[in-house]
């Protein structure tokens, strides 16, 4: 037999352990877990949670449970589709809403600053080494485009006023 647990196949325990498999199968994985310890102590664990099931008993029902329980699903079928929608914001005391509020700013910040941390992080300036005949012809250009702007605007006639 194959481990149950390798396969990822539990459910032959549990089912093993809530006694519902039949004579052969139960007799293999007794088999099994005389070997494994990992399916033992699974096997172990699951009969102690069906045993403590079995043991438990259900508090009684009260008298009044059916007639609360149909009021409340008849005040349910009353509500609009808006007051089911709009129920779960409610407004809660501002005591309440603000620490809420506060933390889940915090956890959005914190997503942002952990997913992009390098946006964040200081610009190193970048030193470019200039030459000097660089900068000398720049100066040159930036002289005679302003040549050039001085003398396009000699030559523009006056608007004429009407």
């Amino acid at each position: 037999m194959n481990c149950p647990m390798e396969d990822r196949n539990p459910e032959k325990l549990v089912a093993y352990a809530a006694g519902e498999l039949d004579r052969e199968t139960a007799a293999a994985i007794e088999r099994h877990l005389s070997v494994c310890p990992a399916c033992r102590s699974l096997a172990a664990e699951q009969a102690a949670l069906w045993n403590t099931l079995d043991i438990w008993e259900a508090p009684p029902v009260s008298s009044e449970f059916d007639r609360r329980l149909y009021r409340r699903i008849r005040d349910e079928v009353r509500l609009s589709w808006w007051e089911r929608l709009s129920r779960p914001f409610r407004p809660m005391p501002l005591r309440q809403a603000l620490p809420l509020g506060a933390a889940a700013c915090l956890l959005v910040i914190a997503s942002f600053l952990v997913q992009q941390p390098d946006k964040l992080a200081p610009v190193q300036p970048s030193s470019e080494v200039v030459q000097a005949d660089q900068v000398e012809r720049t100066l040159d250009d930036l002289e005679l485009l302003r040549q050039f702007g001085t003398a396009n605007q000699a030559e523009t006639p006056p608007f004429d006023t009407m």
